[in-house]
């Protein structure tokens, strides 16, 4: 189990803010899956294990990415 650090997002609806944060992880995570593609000498196993990865992670964030999230972010732009 990772330990997560807090992050503080400055925004208030409580929603927003995790939704941006869970956004960062997957973020972060599709670099990682990106990184481990560009090491030299992969396994056709690792190589497949990378891509499926790779595809559910695009594919959580196209959902995640939907038009609540942006509704959500429009509230917040016109609020601010």
């Amino acid at each position: 189990m990772q330990l997560r650090e807090t992050i503080e997002i400055p925004i208030s609806n409580s929603t927003l803010n995790q939704l941006i944060i869970e956004l960062g992880e997957e973020c972060q995570n599709v670099i990682a899956l990106t990184n481990q593609l560009q090491l030299a000498h992969l396994s056709a196993n690792q190589k497949v294990e990378i891509l499926a990865e790779l595809l559910a992670a695009t594919i959580h964030l196209q959902t995640h990415c939907d038009e609540d999230l942006q509704d959500l972010i429009s509230q917040e732009l016109e609020n601010t």
